[in-house]
């Protein structure tokens, strides 16, 4: 037999465990593991000494999304490309709904603007509010193969907060249907109580930002969610947690074995709120805010005990003058600090794998099946494409990334794809590092270039395994 690709020598990671074997791929998908020394392919890839793990999936990202009067650096082709050098071979973005708007027609807008990405892509809904033909557009999106919504629990001044009364409603309809609700956890009270006091007391540093959004906000919320969730009997996945007041609340849910599964983000494992006393700490500016180096650990706790059962970058790429854009500046050309006027988000895509390995994995805090873990082989299960996605394994697309654990490299706005002027990691060594990228089978980042080609990504049905909707137990395969 000839196979389209063979990739020899390597160690080959999964959750659970590490192989030296070989892979073989045939029309996209991962034929065979084992020795295949006596074949033949198209292609053979020497990866001795290297590991091999599945694409990163990343289902947490905002790209073109019109926030704050900003609508980011890239499209959905220039943000392939940057994923697709760190490594991701499938990504995830948001529907943009506002009140009034249909839920399922935003949601097939968003995929029609995402087919020009190179690396395969599937759309979360969102939701506003909970009348009753909006909640009958959630059987719409289960067809259509998005079995994932989000809500947020703040921003009601922007019109796009979920209140305690469409929680309750989405989750009740997501438990109809298998659906899990993706949440924003923040307290639009506190936020919105803080944020009035500061600028009575004409208090609007980025330093003061961060003290607007304290932990005390997120864990109220997060809080909150979990305890509507038991009373209806629904899972939900709590997106970009930050703390480990929040943490230990799902601790004890998973105590139970009740399906309550959080996320956490590379800058809050890595940045810490001493960024907001910067003179561009507003680059900085996200929701919830950066925490500190202590925080930072306990959720390096919470990846090592399973708590975290997943990452996600969180991306939402703002370039320096769109981050700047609205502030106004003295008679010297400084800026004015005015952190109302500034747009959340900061970049990650691209370098959510390399930091988790180094930072993770070269440090000693995590091995690299956890990274596996925390980057695919959950990711696909909760949102529903494994084993299609998020495993290398016969009959998976082989969506595969080779990695070079002796690379080092400097983190710098200059090698990153991007496309923005500044990277908030500026001079951060990385030890560990995606030399090759491989998605359904065609190299698309190979050396230090770009081979892949626009529209050659996928838009992925979903559909989430039930079990992983009624108990919290990713390792019961």
């Amino acid at each position: 037999m000839k196979y389209d690709l063979i990739i020899k020598n390597g160690k080959v990671v999964s959750p659970s465990s590490t192989i030296k074997t070989d892979i073989g791929v045939i029309d996209g998908k991962i034929s065979i593991l084992g020795d295949l020394k006596d074949f033949e392919a198209k292609k053979i890839i020497d990866a001795s000494g290297k590991y091999i793990i599945p694409g990163v999936i990343e289902a947490h990202m905002h790209c073109m999304a019109p926030f704050q009067g900003c609508l980011g650096a890239n499209d959905f082709f220039q943000q392939s490309v940057s994923g697709a050098f760190g490594g991701v071979t499938m990504f995830m973005d948001f529907a943009n709904v506002f009140k009034g708007k249909s839920v399922y027609e935003a949601v097939k807008e968003r995929a029609n603007e995402m087919s020009i990405s190179a690396i395969d892509y599937s759309v979360h809904g969102k939701f506003v509010e909970s009348n009753e033909k909006i909640i009958n557009e959630i059987d719409l999106l289960i067809k259509y193969g998005v079995p994932t919504f989000k809500m947020f629990m703040t921003y009601k001044k922007e019109g796009v907060m979920s209140d305690d009364e469409t929680l309750l409603k989405i989750f009740k309809k997501a438990k109809s249907v298998n659906g899990l609700p993706m949440l924003h956890c923040e307290s639009n009270a506190i936020a919105e109580m803080n944020i009035e006091n500061c600028v009575k007391n004409n208090k609007l540093t980025w330093i003061d930002f961060a003290e607007c959004k304290p932990v005390l906000c997120e864990a109220e919320a997060f809080s909150r969610a979990t305890f509507f969730a038991k009373m209806i009997g629904t899972p939900v996945l709590v997106v970009h947690t930050t703390n480990k007041i929040a943490l230990d609340i799902a601790r004890e849910a998973h105590k139970n074995e009740f399906p309550i599964y959080v996320e956490t983000c590379p800058h809050y494992l890595t940045l810490f709120k001493d960024q907001y006393e910067k003179k561009d700490g507003h680059l900085a500016i996200c929701s919830p805010p950066l925490r500190t180096k202590k925080e930072a650990e306990e959720l390096w706790d919470g990846i090592k005990d399973g708590t975290i059962s997943l990452t996600g970058s969180d991306d939402c790429t703002y370039s320096y003058k769109e981050k700047s854009m609205f502030l106004e500046r003295d008679e010297k050309g400084n800026i004015i600090p005015d952190f109302r006027k500034v747009v959340n988000g900061t970049s990650g895509l691209e370098i959510r794998l390399p930091i988790l390995l180094s930072e993770g994995v070269s440090k000693n805090r995590i091995s690299i099946n956890k990274v596996v873990e925390i980057t695919s082989t959950n990711i696909a299960k909760v949102y529903g494409c494994y084993p299609q996605k998020g495993i290398i394994a016969p009959g998976s697309d082989a969506d595969i990334v080779i990695v070079d654990m002796e690379k080092e490299v400097i983190l710098s706005k200059d090698i990153l794809h991007n496309n923005i002027d500044y990277c908030l990691h500026e001079g951060l060594k990385i030890k560990g590092y995606p030399i090759m990228t491989i998605s359904k089978g065609k190299i698309i980042i190979e050396e230090g270039e770009f081979k892949g080609r626009k529209g050659d990504g996928n838009f992925i049905k979903r559909n989430i395994n039930k079990k992983y909707l009624k108990k919290f137990n990713l390792n019961n395969d």
